[in-house]
């Protein structure tokens, strides 16, 4: 292990069992077999992994922490869900403890296992990389909510916005302004149910509906707009309706329209996703989709409080959204 202190995830590779499963066993969970427990214990001892002694005698006085998982804080949006998380628990008594983990896999499960050893009362994962299988056995560990996918498994709750709904409306917003082609650029992440996803799809749905060409283009995934985008090029003209997949990739889009002597709202139409402080940026006015991160975050710690009381049945809250209307949509007066 180059010198490195064996981590959880050395000890679940050794002992053949998952890594929820050592979070288990180092907590002392009473639903662990003896064979597996034997197992996982072997493993540490052989490897020499020790629990940090100061977290688990914190875990023990502490019930009040939640862990919150964020993908990072370069979009705006997580940084505004980051702040609606921690006033929410705060007004319900809980300690949302934060962790970013900049899109990587595997400090996403290392954040998650120290949050677990931490003996936190429940855990809000958003928009989590884990698979749905990983993801049922942490929702076993402790009680677990996942924000911005709409898709996990039984033993976790979910809360997100309808975004498929939402893509539908930004299309049909961009038409009725007179905006055509309409084009989508954004990026897919791979968790199933992802909002990347479902924007997208609901873009298609639209697009569709009106006899009118799908036509998505690929932004980087941290919302940079390479130059040029493949095959975009040539369709940014005066009339072009663009929706991107959130407010980030819309104002990179538009200092790449500004280039080209392109102006939102005035030569073309540009769109985002999440409301944030960027769509008073660069001196444009956005049009974007507001997911209500108050609500969401409310509804993250109710599940969590509800779990804790005993519930046992997954839960699902698709929070109402809406979009909000300025000036980079304001219609195609070219046309």
């Amino acid at each position: 292990m180059d010198g490195r202190p064996p981590t959880q995830a050395d000890v679940a590779r050794l002992a053949g069992v998952s890594r929820p499963l050592v979070s288990l066993v180092v907590r002392n969970d009473p639903r662990v077999s003896p064979e597996r427990r034997t197992a996982v214990e072997k493993a540490m001892a052989d490897l020499g992994y020790r629990a940090n002694a100061a977290a688990r005698s914190l875990a023990r006085s502490r019930s009040d922490l939640i862990g919150v998982v964020l993908p990072g804080f370069a979009n705006h949006f997580y940084g505004e869900l980051a702040e609606a998380l921690r006033t929410a628990g705060e007004e319900r008594g809980y300690v949302p403890l934060l962790a970013s983990i900049a899109e990587d896999a595997d400090r996403e499960v290392s954040a998650i296992e120290r949050f677990l050893e931490l003996r936190v009362c429940g855990l809000i994962l958003v928009s989590p990389l884990l698979d749905m299988a990983t993801l049922g056995e942490y929702g076993q560990v402790s009680p677990t909510v996942v924000l911005t996918r709409n898709r996990a498994p039984a033993s976790v709750d979910l809360v997100h916005s309808d975004d498929r709904a939402n893509g539908r409306l930004v299309t049909e917003h961009l038409r009725t302004q007179g905006y055509d082609p309409i084009v989508y650029l954004g990026y897919e992440r791979p968790a199933e149910g992802d909002s990347s996803r479902e924007r997208r799809l609901g873009y298609a749905d639209a697009q569709e509906a009106a006899g009118r060409p799908v036509q998505v283009f690929t932004a980087a995934r941290h919302g940079a707009v390479p130059e040029p985008v493949a095959g975009l090029e040539e369709l940014l003209a005066p009339g072009v309706g663009i929706i991107c997949h959130n407010d980030r990739v819309a104002i990179a889009m538009a200092s790449r329209l500004e280039s080209l002597g392109l102006r939102p709202g005035v030569d073309v139409g540009l769109a985002g996703f999440d409301n944030t402080a960027l769509t008073h940026t660069l001196g444009i006015s956005l049009t974007s989709v507001d997911p209500d991160v108050a609500a969401m975050a409310r509804a993250a710690v109710d599940l969590i409080d509800q779990r804790t009381a005993g519930r046992v049945e997954a839960a699902e809250v698709v929070v109402p959204s809406w979009l909000v209307e300025r000036d980079s949509t304001r219609g195609n007066v070219r046309s």
